[in-house]
C-alpha cells in the first residue's frame, strides 16, 4: 500500500460510519443549547454514544468475524458481510435511543438518534441486494445534522461547522471511490440515503 493509500485510509477510519454519531454528539455539546450542561454531563452523553454506537459494535462485529459468520474481515467489502454487523447497529442504536431519552436528552436532540436508527435500517435493507456506502451515508447524516441545527440555533451553531461536514463528506466519498470500495452510485445513494434520514428524523421535532 503506497503512503498516499495509507493517509487515505487513514482519513476514511476517521470518519467510519460507526463513528458518525460520536462526531455528531460532539458537535451537539459544542454548538447547541447542550453548550450548557457541565463537562461531566456532556462527557457522560459522549461516553453512552461512543459505546452504543462504535465500541459495542465493534466487539460485536469482531466476535462475527473470530466465530466465521463474517466471512471477509472487518473491513466488510463484501455486501453479504454487511447483514449481520448492520442488524447489530439497529439493535445498538435502539438501545442507544432508548437511554439517551431516559437519561432526558431533549427532543430536538433525540431525534437525530431517531435518524441515525432509521439510516442504520435502510443500509440493512439494501444491503440484501445492492452494497451502499455506509461512508457517505454516515458523513452526509452529520452535515444534514449540523445544517438543521443552523436553522434551529443560529447563534449557536457557526457556519462553518456544516460547510466543513460537507466538504469532508465529498472528500471521504472520494476516497472510497479512489481505493475502489464503492462505486460514485453507491457513494451518491449512501449520501443521499444519510441526508434523507436524517431530515426525516428531524422532522419529528
Amino acid at each position: 500500500m503506497s503512503a498516499k493509500q495509507i493517509i487515505f485510509q487513514s482519513v476514511s477510519n476517521l470518519f467510519h460510519p460507526l463513528l458518525s454519531m460520536l462526531w455528531a454528539t460532539v458537535l451537539f455539546v459544542q454548538y447547541t443549547p447542550l453548550v450548557v450542561q457541565t463537562t461531566s454531563v456532556k462527557l457522560f452523553l459522549i461516553g453512552t454514544v461512543a459505546f452504543y454506537s462504535a465500541i459495542l459494535p465493534s466487539i460485536i462485529i469482531m466476535l462475527m468475524v473470530g466465530v466465521g459468520i463474517v466471512k471477509n474481515g472487518v473491513a466488510l467489502r463484501d455486501r453479504k458481510d454487511r447483514i449481520f454487523p448492520l442488524g447489530v447497529q439497529i439493535i445498538t442504536y435502539a438501545i442507544q435511543w432508548y437511554s439517551l431519552d431516559y437519561m432526558g436528552m431533549p427532543l430536538w436532540a433525540l431525534q437525530f438518534y431517531k435518524g441515525a436508527f432509521l439510516l442504520a435500517a435502510l443500509c440493512f435493507v439494501v444491503s440484501f441486494w445492492w452494497k451502499i456506502s455506509a461512508h457517505a451515508a454516515g458523513n452526509a447524516s452529520i452535515a444534514t445534522a449540523a445544517i438543521v441545527l443552523l436553522w434551529r440555533f443560529p447563534t449557536l451553531m457557526p457556519i462553518f461547522v456544516p460547510v466543513l461536514m460537507i466538504v469532508v463528506t465529498g472528500f471521504v466519498s472520494s476516497i472510497r471511490i479512489y481505493l475502489g470500495r464503492h462505486t460514485l452510485a453507491q457513494v451518491y445513494a449512501g449520501s443521499l440515503a444519510g441526508i434523507t434520514c436524517m431530515l426525516l428524523g428531524a422532522h419529528f421535532y
